[in-house]
């Protein structure tokens, strides 16, 4: 018997309405959503069809709407099933966030102090061993605040030289490991002072940039695309 309680909820936001929803019930409504029908979702999702029934019911109770539609077949069967509008825009609501989770398990942290808070030009400075890295001002921190960094690997980008550019986050690191992931290559970058972090580039890029393990390169982060958070 399929174990559906031992999966982690996520409140979506469907419409005006939250629905809690997890792993097992978004793959029960994407397989009816291909098989055309209930039955065949719920074994192929090892959910007891009226387990799935109860699921579909409480969806369209908390939604106020309809999710699926089923139709029946005539004496020799052939009934179908469809999702609604709205189980369609929960299916792609749990992708997306899935989506989002999946990036926020590959994020970057980086420690570091607020060095500069200057509310005037509406800019901070954060100290990272001898870096300085620019972020936009926020009353939420203050000089001396221990915060750290949230940067996501394909917001980083690279140069083998330090060139003159708006971006004034420009660190010099070291390539230490390569992993090649489809047409995405995941660069291992050490920055010094046990300072690590992962960049994904283009494979063209790579080859463009004729990148391998022990180069040097530049490091730049858009102040736009740090998160910062107090620790």
């Amino acid at each position: 018997m399929a174990k559906i309680r031992d999966q982690p909820e996520y409140k979506l936001k469907i419409g005006k309405n939250y629905l809690l929803i997890d792993e097992k019930k978004f793959q029960l409504l994407d397989k009816i959503d291909s098989c055309g029908s209930i039955s065949k979702a719920s074994q192929k999702t090892e959910v007891p069809y009226r387990t799935a029934l109860k699921y579909i019911e409480l969806m369209e109770k908390i939604l106020d709407s309809p999710v699926v539609l089923s139709e029946r077949g005539g004496k020799g069967g052939g009934g179908s099933s469809r999702l609604t509008e709205t189980g369609k825009l929960i299916v792609k609501e749990y992708l997306k966030f899935n989506k989002i989770l999946q990036k926020h398990e590959q994020i970057n942290e980086i420690e570091g102090s607020i060095k500069t808070v200057d509310s005037k030009n509406q800019l901070m400075s954060i100290l990272v061993n001898d870096h300085d890295i620019i972020i936009p001002f926020s009353e939420d921190f203050q000089r001396g605040d221990k915060v750290l960094i949230l940067v996501n690997p394909e917001e980083i980008f690279l140069m083998k030289k330090k060139q003159k550019s708006s971006v004034r986050n420009v660190i010099k690191g070291k390539i230490r490991g390569m992993e090649l992931k489809n047409n995405i290559v995941r660069l291992k970058i050490d920055l010094g002072e046990n300072i690590p972090i992962s960049v994904d580039i283009t494979r063209y890029s790579w080859h463009e940039l004729n990148l391998d393990l022990e180069k040097e390169v530049f490091v730049g982060f858009k102040a736009t695309s740090l998160r910062v958070i107090k620790i």
